[in-house]
């Protein structure tokens, strides 16, 4: 049950007491709730009577969120207010208003919002009685009737207008796409629209009355921007990182206009917030890009002066293990194999990084998903069996796997593939692992195929699940931490998808790729 019903309940069970309280008030002759007069015309149950009356309507005005019950009370009860002076009037509003805000504040639950809903409730009423007794004075002091209904029709009409453009202004904020939040002159926030709590989480009943510096990120960020704005008049596009209600990190981009209000010192703000997320990523995105660009331009040139010689390096050792191994004694063959395992381990790095230099040249052609499995996994079974590394492959392929056609890129795309069975392989080559088993699946989702491979290692800890594509991060000692990036590259340069993460069955982690499927005669090629 939301708090603000809450209060309502225990306003409403109160109303007896509320009332009694108030009508003591209005007859304390002694002035101690400062009312400073007694309405002696009146019996204390008759001013009971209208104060429970006009309690239980503003009660009702809280909860269904109207502003007209207690309103009518009053025009209903003008036989009652025409004989009192206009103080007299305004003070039983407010001994209502006094006894209101005493209960809220004697209660365990945030009430600010509701507090400050009755202070409008009746200050509006306040405000409609006001106007009804000047235009009885009016009436009353001048002798053409005619001319004094003519003024105050008019009178009403400015009246009906001016409460219509309010009524307007207030929906055009509530109603904003935007998140908009008034702070008064003590930086307090004093109106919190609708998409201000979708974007932060914060109900009104949470955050009116307090300080909007308390959810942000960083102490000062917030009386930074606003002492910027009320130089300027005007600031827009600032960026601050405020807290969310689940306190969670979120970059906003702020504007702020000023509001010089005559009877005070301070301005007034007007803030303006948007979800700043992908913007910062964006940019981010492209001062990456920008890097990377430049980094792999000096990359591929190393790469490939590193190449020839490497390529010299493993023809030798191709020869050196052909005369030496039928021969050698244990001692030799583990240092010929620690000699292929270094030398692979700088191929590899060199392959990336001539990788990295070569994204965005593609050749796409019409292909079935299922062939190019079975060739990614034929060779790298070929290459295992050469190393003696045994690790089983099981296929778990959809019955129409011979229908699933995409556009491929064959080289690149066995590259991906290359990476994601090392990268399964490696995880689980645990010594307490008695068998490594690559689950690779194939099967398709409305106009895409997917395809899975599940390795059964201990998984991936979640923070580094969310670093895994950023370039350059590596939870392998020696890493370039690039493999990962380059092949997000490549599943996007075929218009999928890609995701990496822990198996329900708690067994390892599952690289999905997702990528759209095409007509086997579609010749057609996506854009690089």
């Amino acid at each position: 049950m939301p708090q603000l019903r809450k209060e309502i309940i225990i306003l409403q069970e109160s109303i007896p007491d509320l009332a009694r309280e108030a009508a003591l008030q209005m007859n304390d002759a002694s002035g101690v709730y400062q009312m400073n007069f007694s309405l002696e015309q009146f019996t204390e149950k008759e001013l009971r009577d209208f104060f429970k009356t006009a309690l239980t309507d503003i009660c009702n005005d809280l909860a269904d969120e109207t502003t007209d019950k207690l309103k009518k009370h009053l025009l209903r009860m003008n036989d009652f207010l025409s004989d009192l002076r206009i103080d007299e009037r305004l003070r039983l509003l407010l001994a209502l208003k006094t006894v209101l805000l005493q209960k809220l504040a004697t209660l365990n639950v945030y009430a600010n919002a509701t507090a400050i809903k009755i202070s409008q409730l009746i200050d509006d009423c306040m405000l409609e009685v006001a106007y009804n007794y000047e235009i009885e004075l009016m009436k009353s002091e001048t002798t053409d009737m005619l001319v004094a209904d003519e003024i105050a029709d008019e009178l009403y009409k400015t009246r009906k207008k001016l409460e219509k453009q309010k009524r307007f202004i207030t929906s055009l904020i509530e109603n904003s796409p935007d998140a908009i939040t008034l702070l008064d002159a003590k930086r307090r926030v004093a109106l919190w629209n609708q998409a201000a709590t979708e974007l932060l989480g914060y109900r009104q009943v949470q955050i009116v009355g307090k300080s909007l510096d308390k959810i942000t990120a960083q102490e000062g960020d917030l009386r930074s921007v606003l002492r910027e704005a009320e130089k300027k008049g005007k600031l827009f596009g600032a960026e601050l990182s405020l807290k969310t209600q689940d306190d969670r990190p979120l970059p906003v981009s702020v504007s702020v206009s000023t509001i010089d209000v005559s009877s005070e010192k301070e301005p007034r703000f007007v803030v303006v917030m948007r979800d700043a997320s992908e913007l910062r990523q964006m940019r981010d995105q492209v001062i990456d890009a920008e890097r990377l660009s430049a980094m792999a331009k000096i990359a591929g040139a190393v790469a490939h002066e590193v190449r020839n010689p490497l390529n010299s390096l493993i023809l030798n050792l191709d020869l050196l293990e052909d005369d030496l191994l039928p021969d050698a004694d244990k001692r030799t063959r583990k240092q010929l194999s620690v000699f292929r395992e270094e030398i692979e381990k700088l191929n590899d790095i060199v392959t990336n990084y001539l990788s990295l230099s070569r994204l965005n040249k593609s050749d796409f052609l019409v292909t079935n998903v299922r062939e190019v499995l079975d060739t990614a996994i034929e060779r790298m079974q070929t290459n295992l069996a050469l190393m003696e590394r045994h690790v089983k492959f099981r296929k778990l392929y959809a019955e129409n796997v011979g229908e699933l056609y995409a556009l491929i890129d064959h080289r690149q795309f066995s590259r991906v593939l290359t990476n994601l069975f090392q990268n399964g392989i490696e995880a689980a080559s645990q010594p307490e692992k008695k068998h490594i088993e690559l689950e690779v699946a194939i099967f398709q989702e409305s106009t895409s195929a997917v395809i899975e491979v599940r390795d059964n290692g201990d998984g991936i800890a979640d923070d580094a699940l969310e670093k895994l594509f950023t370039p350059f991060y590596s939870t392998k000692s020696g890493g370039t931490g690039l493999g990962l990036y380059i092949v997000r590259e490549i599943i996007a340069s075929h218009r999928g998808d890609i995701e990496i993460r822990n198996r329900s069955d708690k067994r390892g982690a599952v690289a999905r790729i997702t990528l759209p499927l095409c007509e086997k005669t579609t010749e057609t090629v996506p854009e690089s």
